[in-house]
């Protein structure tokens, strides 16, 4: 069965990967920003098994290859943007 799903990506590859609730969402945005160096929120739609096979490779610290398999498994995928309350607040500058 196909199932939502919301992670945390690195450039060593995927670091968490838990099923897509509001709580969730907002809870992975909160800790993406506190991680150092460049990582992304992501969201993906998966068969429950490829799912479980992730989190395994997860667990084994195979983070890249658990980042290839979501890509080849994921019928959609794309990246998270943050809440509205999560954006700084930025005045724009005219150049001209």
């Amino acid at each position: 069965m196909m199932k939502s799903f919301v992670g945390i990506v690195s450039q060593r590859g995927i670091e968490l990967l838990c099923s897509e609730d509001p709580a969730t969402v907002h809870f992975l945005w909160r800790r993406a920003k506190r991680q150092k160096g460049k990582v992304a929120c992501v969201w993906a739609v998966l068969p429950s098994e490829a799912a479980d096979l992730i989190q395994m490779e997860i667990a084994l610290g195979w983070k890249r290859e658990g980042l290839d398999h979501l890509q080849q498994q994921a019928r959609e995928y794309g990246f998270i943007v943050p809440y509205h309350d999560d954006v700084p607040a930025v005045q724009l500058r005219h150049a001209g």
